[in-house]
């Protein structure tokens, strides 16, 4: 295909015979990052969000995922444009879309997120009126026992909503708004505390004060999610990492703002390897 060709760009909904196109897709667009197959049956089956592919002359060349999260806000995921027909305007046609989608289900707020270094994903995204709301940092470890040491086994399971959000809203300061699980920003709000608490990731340790969540929003045999963590550190990642590998996790992540310090350090002084760049959440408020 050649630029400046004239050609008929249509947007929809994803079907199931999309499925090995997508994949396709995903194969060319981003070859060192795949898991579009995975996570079909869970994308195809949100009826609150959308997962949509652009079709270019009746072939499919992009995709895009909007999903509602737990307070209400969207999450702009999973967009993906073959090589060769990038740069022509189908990425401007998915943030339409996205813009069609919030309006038709009362939201008020859209964020994505991308790498620091990634100056075409960020400049579209303002394109669009999003701007920076925070600035995050990767820290990976694999699960491996005996990598941390243990912990002395006083965490225990909070599912209670009502306690789980006085245990977790604390955090929303400091971790500058966001808990990460799947490089997905959620906004920390009582919704969503009470999300994790009946997705069964809240943890407490009352003797040491500690509060960590571990969890993953899907694929956690490839990776658990440490989204916040506080009291004993050094405690919060021996219990993270029994968890990973209890439950046959590759590996445990961690995403947390760089102005958390005694986190980084707390991370690398067990083990964990940093991200080699930072990266953003974007956001955009929607007018009335």
């Amino acid at each position: 295909m050649v630029k400046g060709d004239v050609m008929e760009i249509v947007l929809r909904k994803a079907r199931q015979e999309d499925l090995e196109s997508v994949i396709r897709v995903e194969s060319k667009a981003t070859p060192n990052l795949s898991y579009v197959g995975a996570v079909w049956g869970l994308f195809t089956s949100d009826e609150v969000g959308e997962f949509s592919v652009a079709e270019a002359d009746g072939e499919v060349v992009a995709c895009g995922k909007f999903t509602v999260v737990p307070d209400g806000s969207a999450w702009l995921e999973t967009l993906r444009v073959i090589p060769e027909y990038q740069g022509l305007g189908i990425g401007k046609r998915f943030y339409e879309r996205f813009y069609d989608l919030a309006r038709s289900r009362g939201v008020t707020t859209m964020r994505m997120y991308t790498g620091l270094r990634n100056a075409v994903s960020k400049g579209l995204a303002e394109l669009y009126g999003f701007r920076l709301a925070a600035t995050y940092r990767g820290a990976s470890l694999p699960c491996v026992q005996g990598k941390i040491p243990p912990s002395d086994g006083g965490f225990r399971l909070v599912p209670d909503p009502e306690k789980a959000t006085a245990l977790l809203m604390p955090f929303r300061g400091r971790w500058t708004g966001f808990l990460v699980m799947n490089r997905t920003f959620f906004p920390i709000t009582p919704a969503l505390c009470s999300h994790l608490a009946e997705k069964e990731m809240v943890y407490e340790d009352p003797a040491s004060g500690s509060v960590v969540t571990v969890g993953a929003r899907f694929l956690p045999e490839r990776a658990l999610h440490i989204g916040v963590l506080g009291g004993d550190m050094d405690q919060c990642l021996g219990f993270a990492l029994e968890q990973g590998v209890e439950r046959g996790a590759a590996r445990l992540n961690c995403d947390f703002p760089p102005s958390a310090v005694d986190v980084q350090g707390a991370l690398v002084d067990n083990g964990f390897c940093l991200t080699e760049s930072d990266f953003i959440v974007m956001e955009v408020h929607l007018d009335g």
